[in-house]
């Protein structure tokens, strides 16, 4: 079923000017001539009736009513005189008898004209009053549909053309009440300008349903216009007194034309109502599909055509057009940040507002909304590096600030792009997912142009993520190396960091931050937490069965995800006691996103309260603040190297280094310095007054039995103990 379309039939400029001009000319032609006493400008053939002053006069005021101006209708003051002079004017007819213009001759300059045609003629000029009342309700008529008042404007219209109906009728009837009140083509104008009326309103009220283009209004205006004709055609017959045996005929004429007046009017309102309601459910029916159609093609949200929508589309594509195409994909860089702090409803708003940017930058392409925060481009004729300008083009609209909350909110984004020379004839839209991807990878906020590099990336990913199960499984692919932490004031060993390892089979040494992020990615990070900690472990068992009492404390990284996955502190406790090692010996070592986590910090608490020690790792650069600092359960920090990097260049950062360090020790903390490479930073470490630092200077991340050499006789004196620098003094509470 097609849509309900409404007809609509606007009366043109050019043939209001003519109209206003033609009526003003015919008016004041009329009311000049009964002002000079010449009949034959009111009356200028003998057959034809008498034009009556008061018709002229409301031929004029509907000419000024039909004057062009501007879509807000007459001027108001205009529009004022209008309508006070035409209700003027009905008052003056309603005192007058309706075959007679006694008082209106009174009333009116114009009773002496009117008298001396009496005198010549031996009678009065008839004024028919259907002619003038028409007229005025079609002043009036007009007058309210450009005040806007169409639902007025339309019944004053439809009353115009009852009268006229009855008019008609008993003109057709020769009956001597009608008889020469209008000449034909006087009703045919006058109908002519009561149904463009109508249908300059026929957008609003009852008109719509007679006048829209669905089947109910189709047959409205067939209905209506055979009965209208059937019953005038009767109407004639019967007033002509045809002999048909069994019709019964009234003895009044009159009666008989106000009574199909009558039968009209009803016939009108009956089809009217039925009409209205058929075409409202039509309408409704309509207005069901099209928003159906609209879900499945566009995103309720943004407006934006939908994942299904616009793989339909590619499939239509001609194959020129395919040959040439772009395809480019978007992710919103940190949008979970916004739904996170500010709620669901900012980030709809800040959705909403990206689905704006990226029609403008899109510049007609195809613009669809392929999931959360993700956006596609379909283009069909854009070259290769015109794609590419493109997608620099969305990156820099995406990246202006938006407005959340009445403050200045930034987000980035990455940008996959595949041109169809580019892919060889594979699927686009994958091909600017891979690029995204890698986007992604590189830290988003960059627009990548597909490679066939790429598809080989993302399929060792796959095939990675695969393997990362089987070593899970397996007991010599996943292994720990420990990388020592010192004391700043002579060097012995404090604790020592494990360190995740992966030997792959196949690809040798995979990265930690590239099979650890993965881990996160695909919700395997609790397992192989779990697995980290079961090796833990069992290397401090390896150590007190060699060296009992003597080995270091073991800093193990948690990741918040494990906290968010499953019970670490049990899973910790049980395998402590499977070999019989005491929870002092271990160190949690946290980042600051755990303690934006209620859970995760009770499960810190209770850590503490079963002897563990907790550390937060990379102080600094995360979700805490020096105001939370003595609500967390910790007993040392260990500061990122950003601070020992900023503050050997500059003195500001230097003293944030140094009153950092200060607050941690009045809080009866231990500060270990990361990153340390160089003796300088380690000069500065000590001056601030650290008491433990890590990194390379001391040594790098290395396997059990390398670091059970470096322990022992193999390491050298250090070499920051001939340093000028002198020692921290030991702050209370140490250990």
């Amino acid at each position: 079923m097609t849509a309900t379309r409404r007809v609509r039939w606007p009366l043109p400029r050019a043939a209001r000017v003519a109209g206003t001009a033609l009526a003003s000319v015919l008016a004041l032609w009329v009311l000049l001539g009964h002002a000079m006493h010449a009949p034959w400008m009111w009356r200028p053939m003998p057959g034809l009736p008498g034009t009556h002053p008061f018709t002229a006069l409301c031929l004029l005021m509907l000419a000024l009513a039909l004057v062009p101006g501007k879509t807000t209708g007459l001027p108001r003051t205009l529009a004022r005189i209008a309508v006070t002079t035409a209700l003027c004017l009905v008052s003056v007819r309603l005192l007058v008898p309706l075959t007679g213009d006694g008082l209106f001759a009174a009333l009116t300059p114009f009773r002496g004209a009117l008298e001396a045609q009496r005198q010549a003629t031996g009678h009065a000029v008839a004024m028919p009053f259907n002619v003038a009342w028409t007229l005025l309700l079609l002043c009036l008529g007009e007058i309210a549909r450009r005040m806007r008042y169409p639902l007025a404007s339309q019944l004053l219209a439809t009353a115009a053309l009852a009268m006229l109906f009855v008019a008609l009728t008993g003109y057709l009837g020769g009956l001597s009440v009608f008889k020469g009140a209008m000449a034909p083509w006087t009703v045919a104008g006058i109908a002519s300008l009561a149904l463009a009326l109508l249908l300059a309103t026929s957008r609003r009220s009852f008109m719509r349903a007679l006048t829209a283009g669905s089947e109910p209004g189709r047959l409205a205006r067939r209905l209506l216009g055979s009965t209208t004709l059937v019953l005038a055609l009767g109407v004639w017959l019967v007033s002509r007194r045809l002999e048909y045996p069994g019709i019964p005929l009234p003895p009044d004429g009159v009666l008989l034309v106000y009574q199909s007046a009558f039968i009209i009017a009803l016939i009108w309102a009956v089809v009217t109502l039925v009409t209205v309601r058929a075409h409202r459910v039509d309408r409704a029916r309509g207005i069901a599909e099209r928003l159906t159609q609209r879900a499945a093609h566009r995103d309720a949200l943004t407006g934006l055509l939908t994942r299904n929508r616009m793989m339909s589309l590619r499939r239509s594509a001609t194959p020129a057009a395919d040959a040439c195409g772009s395809e480019l994909l978007i992710d919103l860089d940190g949008f979970r940040a916004v739904n996170e702090a500010f709620g669901p409803e900012e980030g709809d708003r800040v959705l909403v507002e990206v689905a704006t940017r990226l029609r403008a930058a899109a510049n007609g392409a195809r613009v669809g909304r392929i999931g959360g925060d993700e956006f596609a481009i379909h283009c069909a004729d854009l070259s290769a590096e015109q794609a590419h300008q493109l997608g620099q083009a969305v990156g820099r609209s995406l990246a202006r600030p938006y407005e959340v909350r009445g403050r200045s909110f930034r987000l980035a984004a990455s940008v996959g792009i595949a041109h169809a020379t580019e892919t060889a004839g594979a699927n686009l839209a994958q091909a600017a997912d891979q690029a995204m991807y890698v986007a992604k990878a590189r830290g988003g906020n960059q627009t990548v142009a597909f490679a066939h590099a790429m598809h080989d990336l993302r399929k060792q990913e796959v095939e990675l993520e695969q393997d990362l199960h089987q070593a899970l499984a397996s007991d010599d692919e996943l292994w720990l190396s420990f990388q020592p932490v010192v004391a700043v004031a002579d060097g012995k060993l404090m604790a020592v960091e494990s360190l995740a390892r992966w030997r792959h089979p196949r690809l040798g040494a995979v990265p930690p931050d590239r099979f650890i992020a993965m881990a996160e990615r695909k919700r395997l990070i609790a397992a192989l937490g779990r697995k980290l900690l079961g090796l833990a472990v069992e290397q401090a068992a390896a150590w007190e069965r060699a060296a009992p009492g003597r080995w270091p404390v073991i800093n193990l990284n948690v990741s918040p995800a494990q906290f968010a996955a499953g019970d670490v502190v049990a899973e910790l406790l049980a395998l402590l006691a499977q070999k019989n090692l005491p929870a002092g010996r271990f160190c949690l070592e946290v980042t600051e996103g755990v303690f934006a986590d209620a859970h995760a910090v009770a499960a810190l608490e209770r850590a503490r309260r079963h002897g563990f020690m907790v550390a937060m790792d990379d102080f600094g650069v995360g979700y805490s603040t020096l105001a939370q600092l003595p609500r967390m359960p910790l007993t040392s920090v260990k500061l990122d190297r950003s601070f020992i990097v900023n503050a050997g260049e500059s003195a500001g950062d230097a003293a944030v280094f140094r009153a950092i360090v200060e607050l941690a020790h009045a809080l009866k903390l231990l500060v270990v310095a990361e990153g340390v490479e160089t003796q300088a930073q380690f000069d500065l470490a000590a001056r601030c007054g650290c008491d433990g630092v890590q990194g390379y200077l001391i040594a790098r991340p290395m396997a059990p039995q390398e670091f059970d050499r470096w322990t022992t006789g193999a390491r050298m004196v250090p070499p920051w103990l001939a340093s000028p620098v002198a020692p921290p003094v030991a702050q209370p509470g140490h250990s």
